[in-house]
């Protein structure tokens, strides 16, 4: 009889997943959509009681088409859910996630150097202060609403919300923990109560159960396996933070090649067996042997979301046809730079001022420059995001995530960056590596097997005329934000 694996991703606008045999052959996909809540400039807030109904109705759509005890195990990562969802003890929501593109908690940056020495805050945690980071979020909480972080049990990552209601078993992933930063100790991979007792963050409302990927989170309730159309007892993998997973869906299972996953948002990066500090990149444990294994990314918050935001709030045709229409504007958009910068910015740059800006507009302005110039500033960020991994950098980088269904963005990233550019036929996403990950957990899936169903469905080589042009721009892209910076930092209390 044919087994099955089910991969789930809490992702930041819907939750996707897909029943795959364990051989790799997908079987079926689902998806529910739900809204992100922005109540005011630089703030983002998920509502974890849409997670829950959405990953209830993802599963019960892929468990229909396949016997309950077919279904060997289910993996289940989430997007950085920043703070994590607010939970009394019977795991009751008590108010939202502060996600992470939130940048509301800039005012407790200068606490934390108040109270913690930067160089040691590096060496101990592998991160530095900004407001995506969790930690400052919990800390931005208890000085504001300070009501709710005393009735606050416990703060929980996504996945770590909904894996808690299906099993009623408490966890966090290494990557998830090592996410929120600040306080988990990256020589240890615990919490660090020191680190904790001097940012006045209790560590009695984190989960005391650190688990990798690979180990069994929980297993399903009698009372919720009806609902999900699954059988009592399946075994639910946490497997952590979205981005962790998705790299694993594109293969990798150790150090190895850069990967750039873009969607709402861009995350570019590479695996190492050493912590790569002190390059203004985040770092937390590995979705895969997270003991041996480091994660380092950089990324923009908002990359994706840029393209669609425009083409929804101004643009006459839809993304497709301007992809086609785009093809005929020279490098440069005829005199247009735009910083991507929506949502202020994290790693490298780390600005929580910053805001998305257009330079560059005249009277012969069109709507195809506007969408050509949206992506390019994805690409420009690309390149910036993978100069941070110095020399690590071979000759190619894999992309993969929506924005790589698009061959005109695979053809100007391969331009804008130098470098031959990979995409996979059935991998990166984080449902499809939560999948795998689960399949290794339950001893049905070997690594080896795992990494050839990321198969390389498409290669593009740079332009060399096209990049030697783009060198030029890039470094206008460069300079337009060195040179908006103070402005945006002298005005921000005007937001």
């Amino acid at each position: 009889m044919e087994k099955y694996l089910m991969g789930i991703d809490i992702g930041t606008s819907s939750t996707k997943g897909l029943l795959l045999t364990t051989t790799g052959k997908i079987i079926k996909q689902a998806k529910s959509s739900y809204p992100i809540n922005t109540p005011h400039a630089g703030w983002a807030e998920g509502n974890a009681t849409d997670w829950l109904e959405a990953v209830t109705m993802v599963i019960h759509q892929l468990a229909q088409v396949i016997d309950p005890d077919q279904l060997i195990g289910i993996g289940l990562d989430g997007l950085y859910g920043g703070s994590g969802v607010p939970v009394d003890e019977a795991n009751q929501v008590l108010g939202p996630a502060l996600i992470w593109m939130d940048r509301r908690a800039t005012q407790q940056v200068q606490e934390v150097y108040n109270r913690v020495d930067q160089t040691e805050l590096m060496k101990t945690t592998g991160n530095l202060a900004d407001p995506y980071y969790g930690y400052l979020k919990m800390m931005w909480i208890k000085e504001h609403q300070p009501e709710l972080y005393a009735q606050t049990a416990r703060f929980l990552p996504p996945e770590s919300y909904v894996i808690k209601e299906f099993t009623g078993l408490e966890s966090i992933n290494y990557s998830a923990a090592g996410n929120l930063a600040g306080i988990f100790n990256i020589n240890s991979d615990q919490w660090d109560p020191a680190l904790a007792s001097q940012l006045g963050i209790d560590l009695s409302k984190l989960p005391t159960k650190l688990v990798a990927s690979t180990e069994v989170a929980g297993t399903v309730l009698p009372e919720w396996a009806e609902r999900l159309g699954v059988n009592a007892g399946t075994p639910i993998f946490n497997t952590g933070v979205d981005v962790g997973p998705a790299t694993v869906g594109t293969g990798v299972f150790g150090p190895g090649s850069v990967t750039i996953a873009i969607g709402t948002s861009m995350n570019a990066a590479l695996v190492t067996e050493q912590p790569l500090l002190d390059r203004n990149l985040i770092i937390w444990p590995y979705a895969y042997e997270p003991r041996k294994n480091y994660y380092n990314f950089a990324g923009a918050n908002t990359a994706g979301a840029i393209v669609a935001w425009f083409t929804q709030e101004f643009a006459t045709e839809n993304s497709a046809r301007l992809d086609e229409l785009s093809q005929a504007v020279p490098v440069g958009s005829n005199g247009l730079t735009v910083l991507p910068f929506f949502m202020g910015e994290r790693s490298p740059l780390w600005d929580s001022t910053v805001r998305g800006t257009i330079l560059g507009i005249s009277l012969r302005t069109t709507e195809i420059d506007l969408y050509n110039a949206f992506q390019e500033a994805i690409a420009f960020s690309v390149r910036q995001s993978i100069e941070q991994f110095g020399d690590q950098v071979g000759d190619a980088i894999t992309v993969v995530g929506g924005v790589s269904n698009s061959t005109k963005m695979l053809h100007l990233i391969a331009d804008v960056t130098g470098k031959t550019v990979k995409t996979t036929q059935s991998g990166g996403e984080a449902d499809l590596g939560s999948s795998m990950l689960a399949g290794v957990g339950a001893q049905v899936l070997e690594p080896a097997t795992a990494q050839r169903w990321a198969q390389i469905d498409e290669t593009v080589a740079p332009d060399k005329e096209k990049h030697y042009l783009y060198d030029r721009y890039y470094q206008k892209y460069r300079d337009a934000y060195r040179t908006v910076k103070p402005y945006y930092e002298k005005f921000s209390e005007l937001d």
